[in-house]
């Protein structure tokens, strides 16, 4: 099997100008951050997939992106799993609760305070 490498993995995608690119080279995927989340993307080809998930000990679920919480402490568990990009931008578009929450705490944790939220 010929090798892919990263380039190819996002070569056929439109990827938003606004995504940072976040990949570091020792991560098994390139990934790209955007409004708190974190977007992974895949192999283009299907048996890199598979051999990918089974080397890691994980039951095959197919996907080429994985959008996760992004967070300081690393990624949390999967929020979504496409094979479309397109489902994979409407799905960022708007910024994570969480990260919203981090952004304007300084606004927001007075106001969570008096309603005895916090």
């Amino acid at each position: 099997m010929e090798t892919i490498t990263w380039d190819q993995y996002t070569s056929g995608y439109d990827i938003p100008a606004e995504w940072e690119d976040t990949s570091w080279g020792n991560d098994e995927l390139p990934s790209f951050e955007t409004n708190g989340y974190r977007i992974w993307v895949n192999s283009p080809d299907l048996a890199e997939r598979k051999e990918s998930q089974e080397y890691y000990g994980h039951s095959f679920k197919d996907w080429i992106f994985a959008v996760t919480y992004c967070s300081e402490i690393g990624a949390d568990e999967d929020l979504l799993l496409s094979m479309n990009i397109e489902d994979v931008i409407d799905f960022v578009s708007k910024p994570h609760p969480i990260a919203f929450m981090e952004k304007y705490s300084d606004v927001m944790m007075p106001i969570l305070r008096r309603m005895s939220v916090v």
